[in-house]
C-alpha cells in the first residue's frame, strides 16, 4: 500500500493573497519535490496560446461539459461570458488515490459543498493581518471602484469569522512565511496518524 494524498480547500477573502500564497508554495513544492499540485478544472471554452491540456485546464466541448453536470460528474461549476468552468471529482480523486495532494482554492460557500463529497478533506482559511492591510491590498490592485472596494470589505468581515470552520488558519503577512506554512500544513496532514494505517500491519508483517 502507500499514503494517499490530502485534499486541501483553501479559502480566504479577496484580496488576503491567497493566491499568491497557493502558487509560491506550489513552487516550493516542486523545488523540494513534494507530490502537491493545483486542482486542474474543467472548461468548455477553447485552449489559448501557452496553455496544456490537463494542466492548465482539461478543455471539453460544451456538450460534453453539460454531460458532466448531468451526470453530477462536478464538485462545482459556473458559467463565465459564456463559457462554463468547473472542478470534476475524478480527476481530484484519482489524483488522491494515487498519492498526489491536491489544493483547490474556492470561497467558503463552495468549500462547504466540496467537504460533503470530500470529508476527509483539510480546510485551510487564509487570513489578512489586519482589515487595514486588507483594504490597502484592494486599493493597491486598482481594479475596483470605491463602491466595490465598499462591498468586498463588507463580504471580507461575513467571510473572515467563517475560519472556524477551518482546520487551520496562516495569516499572510508576508508571502514566503504563509506559503512554507501552507505547504507545512500540507505535508503534516498527509503524514497523520489516522492517514497512516495502514503502514502498522506493513511493519508488522500483518
Amino acid at each position: 500500500m502507500h499514503d494517499k494524498g490530502v485534499l486541501a480547500i483553501v479559502s480566504g477573502p479577496s484580496a488576503a493573497g491567497k493566491g499568491t500564497v497557493v502558487r509560491r508554495a506550489m513552487n516550493i513544492a516542486a523545488e523540494i519535490g513534494q507530490d502537491v499540485q493545483l486542482s486542474i478544472s474543467m472548461t468548455s471554452r477553447g485552449i489559448k496560446k501557452d496553455e496544456e491540456e490537463g494542466v492548465t485546464y482539461y478543455y471539453v466541448t460544451r456538450e460534453r461539459f453539460e454531460e458532466a453536470i448531468a451526470g453530477d460528474e462536478l464538485i462545482e461549476y459556473n458559467c463565465y461570458n459564456g463559457n462554463y468552468y468547473g472542478t470534476p471529482k475524478k480527476a481530484i480523486a484519482d489524483r488522491i488515490e494515487r498519492g498526489t495532494s491536491v489544493v483547490l482554492e474556492i470561497d467558503v460557500n463552495g468549500a462547504d459543498q466540496v467537504v460533503k463529497l470530500f470529508p476527509e478533506a483539510v480546510r485551510i482559511f487564509v487570513m489578512p493581518p489586519s482589515m487595514e492591510e486588507l483594504e490597502k491590498r484592494i486599493r493597491l490592485r486598482g481594479r475596483e471602484t470605491e463602491e466595490e472596494i465598499v462591498q468586498r470589505l463588507a463580504k471580507a468581515k461575513e467571510e473572515i469569522p467563517r475560519a472556524l470552520d477551518y482546520d487551520y488558519i496562516i495569516i499572510n503577512d508576508i508571502i514566503e512565511d504563509a506559503a512554507g506554512d501552507l505547504l507545512n500544513t500540507i505535508v503534516a496532514e498527509k503524514n497523520r496518524s489516522c492517514r497512516k494505517k495502514w503502514i502498522i500491519d506493513e511493519v508488522l508483517g500483518k
